[in-house]
Order: C-alpha cells, then structure tokens, then sequence
C-alpha cells in the first residue's frame, strides 16, 4: 500500500506495526469486564497478547526483506 501511494518505507511500517499492536489492554479489560474472569473468552484475550509478541516479531523480519526488495532506496543497511 505505502509503494502504491509512494510514501516513506521505513515510517510507513513503523506506523503498519504500531497500529498492529494496539488497543489490546482494552480487550483484555473488556472481555474480563463482560464475560468474567474464569470465562473462556477472558483466557483467549490474556493469550491473544502473549502469542502477538512473537507473530509481530516473524512480521518485523518479513518487513525487512519487503522492504529491501521493494523499496531499495528508501531502506538503509543498519535498519
């Protein structure tokens, strides 16, 4: 999307990713708050967290050689 619109690699994923991560202590506290906290639906918002670390970490990888294939001017070798 940040090619088609020729916009800046490197802020254009560093705004993709922070927009990823967002917003889930409000989940965790909604869901607790709605269904309770022995509820299957609490145990999967706390877990959801604890699984997204390591997925935007894989993702962050993917970013780096997207970005050197796609956008080889706009990345920098110590990124």
């Amino acid at each position: 999307m940040g090619k088609l619109i020729e916009a800046n690699y490197p802020h254009t994923t560093a705004i993709a990713f922070t927009a990823a991560g967002n917003k889930f202590e409000l989940a965790i506290a909604v869901s607790i708050a709605a269904f309770g906290l022995a509820s299957p639906v609490a145990f999967a918002a706390v877990i959801g967290p604890l699984v997204e670390v390591p997925i935007l970490i894989l993702l962050v990888g993917v970013a780096f050689r997207l970005g050197r294939r796609w956008f080889p001017a706009s990345t920098s070798p110590e990124a």
